[in-house]
């Protein structure tokens, strides 16, 4: 489906779950919340803690959908990723302490697609050293780059999600792949 009529399809799910009808809330339930619960489990590493967050974000967004000023998908989707974030803000004040490595339930995911044992171990050490270098960065720069890479958000709408100017998610993006680079780059020469 082009990518017009994918946005002028959820532009008319987002106008009738204004209007509180079901199935545009069964709709973006659809689309969003395997999004949001990838989002959430990276920050969290906890798959119970994810889906309890994903709920009651879709809960906040049954109870908030009239407070959604915007008229585009890109601004739908900033918000409700905006409504993820204050939950888990939430959830990181409740628990008064962050996770340093939230990455760690997605070990072996690379893996996973690796034809023979061989392949498979190296991958799953490549995977390893990659969420290990990935848990060394701050937790702005974590979410920066697991909204980038791994949800393939704009600059736009990262910046919307993290409530900080495009300019400073460049800025944050750049800094963390130098991070990165130079992290994985030690690795391979030891």
């Amino acid at each position: 489906m082009p990518k017009v009529q994918r946005d002028t399809d959820m532009v008319e799910i987002i106008a009738a779950a204004r209007r509180y009808e079901h199935w545009a809330f069964e709709e973006l339930y659809n689309r969003y919340a395997d999004k949001l619960f990838r989002f959430l489990l990276l920050r969290v590493g906890s798959r119970t803690e994810a889906e309890d967050l994903v709920a009651m974000a879709f809960e906040r967004v049954l109870q908030r959908i009239d407070t959604f000023k915007g008229k585009s998908v890109a601004s739908f989707s900033a918000w409700i990723y905006q409504v993820a974030r204050n939950l888990l803000i939430d959830h990181y004040r409740r628990k008064q302490k962050m996770e340093t490595s939230p990455l760690e339930n997605h070990r072996g995911t690379m893996a996973d697609k690796s034809p023979g044992p061989a392949k498979r171990v190296e991958a799953t050490e490549s995977a390893q050293s990659l969420y290990d270098a990935i848990s060394t960065l701050t937790p702005v720069q974590q979410q920066v780059v697991a909204l980038k890479f791994f949800e393939g958000m704009s600059n736009a709408e990262i910046a919307a999600v993290v409530g900080k100017s495009e300019g400073a998610v460049k800025s944050l993006q750049h800094r963390a792949l130098a991070s990165l680079a130079k992290i994985m780059s030690a690795e391979e020469k030891s």
